[in-house]
């Protein structure tokens, strides 16, 4: 039985990825730590009283419901832990079934604040809901709280001394027990309030300690981890970065997706892709793109950084529901945006400026005033949140890089760099639904088709003299990649038609570049 969960719960579903070291941003096994101390009977602000004040609890059960919608659609495994002085599991991880949705949901409601803070021990307690027998604990771990840690009786996040004699009365150090070797694991944490304000909010020094720690074990034990803090003091807020921890809005226009192209179209595609790889001077932006595995953080590096959101959030079926609760101000933008009230979207923006995160404002400033055909404006905003994107941590700027290249290319007309990075966007969602081993195959082979457009350029540079001895290069490296595709055909034969998608535009770019 897991710590801290109640008796004759159903039995955890054991993890069946295994195999290669992948990005630790995975989001396919998700638990929530959800604090119902009596403090979450609080109001929470809106920043200009631009809505009602609405309970702490209130706000966080809104968030529960839609992620939950949102598992029960993709079939992703999801688990809830409450804490109070008791850790409880209502929710064990597994698939959310459509048909227990009302049943789940009405449980949910019934969630009643109420004492302390076992924050230590809720932790405990979600870790073993991922904890994957020698493969450690694997997932994604969010902890949304409003206070510190007060009523843990099984754990502490303090160190423990080894070279003390045990004792069975004594707590057990948090951190091994979180992050044991061979794990992958992404812990957030949601703080609710000021943690300038011990009384009247998160305690974010206690909680970036533990982050801390977590950080140093990562490296000392050499597995892959994101762990970051973040405050939020208003309710959109709140419910913004609940949904963001476990969803993820689609980016990009409308297209068709990756597994539902045509042979000929997926032909097409591919050729222009590599048209673009072939021509660093018309397509200056590509050699800015990024794929492939995130490498683990330094344990000194600090990842607490706001929240950047630079996708455009347009469906088939129109306006996205939630844009205002998820992303506040920013959601009001976008939302008035996408109805095409330009105008009105630029002075709600200036409205918000000073509380987006610089490459999320200038961002969606340039894509204003192109929308607007002010293309001079559109360069220069664009130009700045360039220089902003390469502040961002590593684990979090290929993304925001993509969409920022995408946004270049429809600025100078470049069709070719804008299906090279719808691509690289609809490859690297769809193949989310994939087994990691599988798809950190596939995204290797991605990188090694962008890093071919370096020998490439070689044999565009290259001298007479040079020529022949820069193409055999050029050649080689093909070969090379052209056996790793190969073998992975060969290995990953019937898994899917979003992998043999994939497999057959990186073999049609390849032939293109030889």
């Amino acid at each position: 039985m897991g710590v801290g969960t109640e008796p004759g719960a159903p039995a955890v579903p054991s993890d069946s990825t295994g195999g290669l070291p992948v990005g630790p941003d995975l989001r396919e096994r998700n638990v929530l730590l959800l604090d119902l101390s009596k403090s979450m009977l609080a109001p929470l602000p809106e920043p200009e009283g631009t809505a009602r004040e609405r309970q702490k609890i209130e706000v966080a059960r809104t968030a529960v419901y839609r992620i939950l919608k949102d598992a029960a659609k993709s079939g992703t495994p999801f688990g809830l832990v409450t804490f109070t002085e008791t850790v409880r599991v209502p929710v064990p991880l597994g698939t959310i079934q459509r048909d227990h949705l009302p049943f789940i949901e009405n449980l949910i409601s019934l969630l009643t604040p109420s004492g302390r803070s076992a924050v230590w021990d809720a932790l405990a307690a979600g870790a073993d809901l991922l904890r994957s027998g020698e493969n450690g604990v694997r997932g994604n771990l969010v902890l949304v709280t409003d206070g510190w840690d007060n009523a843990s009786t099984k754990f502490t996040a303090t160190p423990v001394d080894a070279s003390t004699p045990p004792d069975p009365k004594a707590k057990a150090d948090l951190v091994p027990y979180v992050l044991p070797p061979g794990s992958q694991l992404s812990v957030r944490i949601l703080g609710i309030g000021s943690g300038a304000e011990r009384d009247k909010g998160v305690d974010a020094g206690q909680m970036n300690g533990l982050l801390d720690r977590l950080r140093r074990r990562s490296g000392e034990i050499g597995v892959a981890g994101v762990f970051t803090f973040q405050e939020v003091t208003t309710g959109s807020a709140l419910f913004a970065q609940m949904v963001q921890a476990f969803l993820d809005v689609g980016y990009g226009d409308e297209r068709p997706p990756l597994d539902e192209l045509h042979p000929e179209e997926l032909a097409k595609t591919a050729s222009a892709a590599a048209k673009a790889l072939k021509d660093p001077g018309g397509h200056e932006t590509v050699g800015r793109l990024r794929v492939g595995p995130i490498a683990p953080p330094s344990p000194s590096s600090s990842l607490v950084s706001p929240a950047v959101e630079v996708g455009v959030l347009s469906t088939v079926a129109g306006t996205p529901a939630y844009l205002k609760d998820r992303y506040g101000p920013l959601g009001e933008v976008v939302e008035t945006y996408l109805a095409g009230n330009y105008d009105q979207a630029a002075a709600l923006l200036a409205r918000c400026a000073s509380l987006l995160p610089p490459v999320t404002r200038y961002y969606w400033e340039a894509r204003i005033r192109f929308a607007q055909h002010q293309n001079a404006e559109a360069a220069k905003a664009l130009l700045t949140a360039w220089t902003e994107a390469e502040k961002l941590p590593d684990d979090s700027r290929a993304p925001v890089i993509r969409r920022l290249a995408l946004l270049q290319a429809k600025l100078q007309n470049d069709t070719e760099t804008e299906t090279l990075v719808r691509f690289l966007d609809d490859a690297e969602a769809r193949l989310e639904g994939t087994r990691p081993a599988i798809r950190e195959r596939l995204r290797a082979l991605l990188a090694d088709l962008m890093e071919l457009r370096g020998t490439y350029q070689l044999t565009r540079l290259a001298g007479a003299g040079d020529l022949q001895d820069a193409a055999q290069k050029h050649e080689a490296a093909v070969e090379l990649v052209f056996g790793r595709l190969q073998d992975a055909r060969l290995d990953l034969a019937g898994t899917g038609p979003v992998v043999d998608g994939t497999l057959d535009f990186i073999e049609i770019c390849l032939a293109e570049m030889r």
